[in-house]
């Protein structure tokens, strides 16, 4: 008795969450989609995202951490634990901008044959490497080896050299699995930035009606051609907090954008400004004087997870106010 109320519960559940397309393939019930802002300890300089879509799909934004080698390939435990499988598969991983603390776990995954990975797409718009051994004394040229190495494994030997380093254009439209992300701003054709950190792509996800703005780690030039490209279509109920929530993007960036909600990819030592040189308590201050209520600080939150659609009034309230 016992068994055949068990097949008949069984049979139950299967007709309520499995339906039949005119094909014939099995239609399953979808579940929603969850954003992770990652984090292996409070301490590491990183900026790490990942996207997991309505049917199990993989979404990966930077992911790279720096300054703490004992924490060397966190990403990739993080993704199998995410994704639930040893041999995780990645659709879509954007890569902003080459620092170590955005591009580190893709090198150190890409270059490591025992970490068995798939990666469908990589969507990046590099500087080249001429700018890069001028910019800031050449101190993160050396990146450069690494990726192309790394995006070699997943694509074939010459593959980076083919793309130039670069896949995605101002105006592109990624879509994956229900989830769009708009790239809004890539290097300039000249490379007129002074910096790396403006080098950054900026782009934007929208995921069940709302928007999250990743700014990477944008700074004063990133600040002026957004304001003047998009000016109030900036607005975005999520914001990346630029270059760690430090020294990124203008305070009329982060007005225009109007964020309901931020994510701080910001270890403890920047977010308390503990050596007094960081630009992160003006932020701060901003930010609360802006009436912005929600925050996620990766040092202080450690890793989090956002399920959308977003009811915000049912999110707690945090005061960041230094």
């Amino acid at each position: 008795m016992n068994i055949a109320i068990f097949i008949f519960v069984w049979y139950t559940l299967q007709q309520r969450f499995e339906a039949q397309n005119k094909n014939g393939d099995k239609i399953k019930m979808c579940k929603l989609p969850v954003l992770y802002q990652i984090t292996p300890d409070c301490d590491m300089l990183m900026n790490g995202y990942a996207i997991k879509t309505k049917n199990g799909k993989l979404i990966v934004i930077d992911g790279g951490g720096a300054g703490s080698e004992k924490n060397n390939g966190y990403l990739y435990k993080k993704l199998q634990e995410i994704s639930g499988e040893e041999s995780p598969t990645v659709d879509a991983w954007f890569l902003s901008h080459m620092h170590d603390d955005h591009t580190n776990e893709f090198i150190i995954i890409g270059n490591d044959e025992s970490k068995k990975i798939t990666v469908k797409n990589v969507y990046m718009n590099f500087a080249s490497r001429e700018f890069m051994k001028s910019s800031e004394g050449g101190h993160f040229a050396y990146l450069y080896d690494g990726i192309i190495s790394a995006y070699d494994r997943f694509f074939g030997k010459g593959a980076f050299e083919k793309a130039n380093g670069k896949t995605a254009f101002e105006g592109d439209i990624i879509e994956i699995d229900g989830i769009k992300i708009e790239i809004m701003l890539t290097v300039s054709n000249e490379e007129k930035e002074k910096n790396i950190n403006d080098t950054s792509m900026i782009f934007r996800a929208y995921i069940d009606g709302q928007s999250i703005l990743f700014l990477g780690d944008g700074h004063i030039e990133v600040s002026e051609r957004l304001i003047e490209k998009y000016g109030e279509a900036l607005k975005s109920d999520i914001v990346q907090m630029a270059h760690h929530g430090q020294n990124g993007v203008t305070f009329e960036v982060y007005k225009t954008v109007c964020p309901k909600l931020c994510l701080w990819p910001t270890p403890i030592w920047v977010y308390e400004n503990k050596q007094g040189i960081y630009q992160t308590t003006e932020v701060r201050r901003f930010m609360m004087d802006m009436g912005v209520k929600h925050h996620i600080v990766a040092g202080v939150d450690l890793t989090r997870s956002l399920t959308f659609p977003i009811d915000f009034d049912t999110l707690s309230e945090n005061d960041i106010t230094p």
